[in-house]
C-alpha cells in the first residue's frame, strides 16, 4: 500500500465510506454511517486536542476533554454494530464496546486522581513544580501501564483471547 504499509488504514477507511451501494440491496443503516463519521470526527478531535495542548494553546481543562472525546467512542462503535444488520458485527461491537468502557474507568480513576494531586485539570501545571510528586508518579503509571495493558489485549491481559 506504501510507506511500509502505514497508509493502509487510510485505505480502509475510504473504501469503507466511499464503497458504492445499490439502492435497497446491501442498504447500510444511518446508525451505522453516523457512528463511521463519528468515528473519523473522533480521530480528528484527538489530533486538533494535541495540537492546542502543545502548541501553545493551553487549556485548564485538557484532561476533561481528553476524557470526553475518548468516552465518545464507546459510542461510535455501538452505533457501527446495531446499524449493520448482521448479528455477528453487532456481537463483536458489543463486545468491543464494553471492553472499552470497563477499562475506561481505570484511566478515569488515574485522571482524576492526578488532577486532585496536581488540583488542576490542565497540562501546564504538570510541567511546573513536582514537591511531592514523586509519591504518586510511581502508583499512577503501575495504573496506567494494566490499563493500557488491558486496552491493547497484550501478553498478561490477553483474556479475550483465551
Amino acid at each position: 500500500v506504501g510507506l511500509w504499509g502505514l497508509l493502509q488504514s487510510f485505505a480502509d477507511l475510504m473504501k469503507l465510506v466511499i464503497k458504492f451501494k445499490f439502492v435497497f440491496f446491501q442498504n447500510r443503516s444511518w446508525l451505522s454511517w453516523w457512528g463511521v463519521y463519528l468515528l473519523v470526527l473522533l480521530a480528528c478531535g484527538y489530533c486538533v486536542l494535541f495540537f492546542f495542548s502543545f502548541g501553545g494553546v493551553s487549556s485548564v481543562n485538557f484532561m476533561l476533554w481528553f476524557l470526553v472525546v475518548t468516552s465518545m467512542t464507546g459510542y461510535s462503535l455501538l452505533s457501527v454494530g446495531w446499524g449493520c444488520y448482521n448479528k455477528f458485527a453487532l456481537v463483536s461491537c458489543v463486545r468491543s464496546a464494553f471492553g472499552s468502557v470497563s477499562f475506561e474507568a481505570c484511566f478515569m480513576c488515574i485522571v482524576v486522581l492526578v488532577a486532585l494531586v496536581w488540583g488542576s485539570y490542565g497540562v501546564s501545571c504538570l510541567f511546573g513544580e513536582f514537591g511531592g510528586m514523586w509519591m504518586v508518579v510511581p502508583v499512577v503509571y503501575g495504573l496506567w501501564l494494566v490499563g493500557i495493558l488491558c486496552e491493547c489485549n497484550r501478553t498478561p491481559l490477553d483474556y479475550a483471547e483465551a
